[in-house]
Parts: structure tokens; sequence; C-alpha cells
């Protein structure tokens, strides 16, 4: 059986030739297939198993859309809850032709999505930019932008990306080991 991530030996070890082998134009794969494991994490937890949620999803996704224009006119770079993010990476992987005609036809544009920003300090730009989706999206629809279950959970647990990960157990533990009676 092939182990869905690749040993930390691997990953983490490359020659100067093989560093440039991933790249394809500017467009580093083994970055992005890194961030899509965290991605990953963060669409694992068990909100994400609730047809509701994800119905729940599907229209914010489609609001999220729709808020795209009044982004544009803002200069504001539009930040995905991970509910609406995992709607919109199932739409792209669907179909691409039909992503981009849906893309068009709602919003007069394709949204592309660039999972780079990953840099979440106080004042960075992945932090502004989702302070200023949350006041664009209140403005727009009267409702806080939080999705319990949907927002970020911080970073995966080493364990994660072992072939032996069992999420149900290890989040237990994750949650008793940070438990502290006094």
């Amino acid at each position: 059986e092939e182990p869905f991530f690749l040993p930390d030996d691997v990953r983490n070890t490359q020659s100067a030739e093989s560093n440039q082998s991933h790249l394809i134009g500017d467009f580093d794969l083994i970055g992005s297939t890194d961030r899509q494991a965290n991605f990953l994490w963060q669409v694992s937890g068990e909100k994400f198993e609730d047809t509701t949620f994800l119905k729940e999803g599907v229209a914010n996704y489609h609001k999220f859309l729709l808020l795209k224009p009044k982004a544009r006119a803002k200069n504001i770079i539009l930040v995905p809850t991970y509910q609406i993010d995992l709607m919109w990476h199932t739409h792209m992987l669907s179909n691409v032709g039909d992503y981009n005609k849906d893309c068009v036809a709602i919003m007069g544009s394709t949204l592309h999505h660039d999972d780079s920003l990953t840099d979440r300090s106080e004042g960075g730009v992945l932090d502004v930019s989702f302070r200023a989706t949350q006041e664009l999206w209140k403005e727009a629809y009267g409702v806080d932008y939080t999705v319990v279950g949907g927002m970020y959970r911080g970073e995966p647990p080493k364990e994660f990306r072992h072939a032996d990960w069992n999420s149900r157990e290890s989040v237990m533990m994750s949650v008793v080991e940070n438990i502290h009676l006094a």
C-alpha cells in the first residue's frame, strides 16, 4: 500500500538538481503539496463529516464568490474559511472548464486560488486580508464570518503525516494532553 505522505527523509532532503525539478515555471510543486497536506488537516475535523455543515459550506462558498467583485473594488484579498475553502477546492477539481464558466457567470472572471499566503502573524498579509474579509462579509450579509468547526485549527501534529495516523485517537490524546487541572 502506498503511503499518503512522503516519508520525512524524502521530503526534507533534496539535492541541488532535484531542488529545481519541483519548479514548474515559478510554481513550487513541493511547497504546494506541503500546503495541501496542511489543508487536509484543517478539513479533517468532525464537522466536515456533517451533511448540514457541508451544505452550509456550499451556500457560504456561493456568497464568497458573490463578494469577490466588492473585494476587487476595495483591493481586498478574500480569505476563505476552511468550510468555504473545501467547497472551492471541490469546485475547481470537479470540472476545470465548468469552474471557469461558473466563475465568469457569477463574478465576471475566474477566481484564482493562491494558497501561498501562510504567514498567520498579526499584521501579516493573511491576517490583514482575513480581517478585511470578515468586515466585508459582515457588511454584505449582516452576519459574522466565523464558522464553528470551519476555521483554522492550528498546525497539524507531527503524527498526522505518518501512515498509522488515527484521527479519532490522536485528536482525543491531543485534547487530553492539553487539559490542565489546577
